[in-house]
């Protein structure tokens, strides 16, 4: 058998993960068996398994595969003059993300909602630590930290920050019809980052 190209067997990954999101949407991911998903993706196990070790591997590839937009734009922000209209514009772009992106929804249904293993613990430290290291260097500028409320550290206001936009998405993916996300996201984040500055 011809060895795939770099295209096909990366054509074939994608088929892989997109599979794995519709299965562990309907199912879940701790009831979703690899061969469920090779099935899905019309591949066999052994190309899932020359792809990816385990399911949290297809977890980590499916989390990447939507963070990394946003990871550029939190690149970009780190870099810019205005830090914290950036970073406000980042989390207005996160939440419209979340309701008009489908990729983006279905990764984070899953890890928020269709995932009942330890890793989603794990998963969650792990995005939370990043988020607020993130948030917090941004925030210990000297021209955005004076701009604070005087009671908040930065990692403190970090952290605040973080919790709202997790309870947020936690909370909006489990009853979408309860606000019109992408309408309403500049306004909740302008309500988020009023409570973390000094009055004017």
């Amino acid at each position: 058998m011809a060895r795939k190209t770099k295209a096909e067997a990366e054509a074939t990954r994608e088929a892989i993960l997109d599979a794995a999101e519709c299965v562990f949407m309907d199912k879940g991911v701790a009831k979703t068996s690899l061969e469920e998903i090779a099935r899905k993706a019309g591949v066999t196990r052994g190309a899932v398994y020359w792809h990816f070790r385990n399911k949290a591997d297809i977890l980590d590839a499916m989390l990447e595969r939507v963070r990394a937009p946003l990871g550029e734009m939190m690149d970009e922000t780190a870099e810019a003059d205005q830090g914290l209209e950036s970073l406000k514009n980042l989390c207005v772009v996160a939440l419209r993300k979340l309701a008009q992106d489908t990729r983006y929804f279905r990764v984070y249904m899953i890890l928020f909602h269709r995932n009942e293993s330890d890793q989603a613990i794990a998963k969650h430290r792990e995005l939370a630590r990043e988020a607020t290291e993130f948030v917090t260097e941004i925030l210990g500028r000297p021209e955005n930290r004076i701009k604070l409320h005087p009671e908040l550290t930065p990692a403190q206001a970090a952290y605040l920050l973080h919790t709202q936009m997790l309870g947020l998405f936690f909370d909006w993916l489990a009853d979408p019809e309860q606000w019109p996300l992408a309408d309403v996201a500049p306004t909740f984040v302008e309500a988020y980052f009023r409570g973390l500055l000094a009055e004017r």
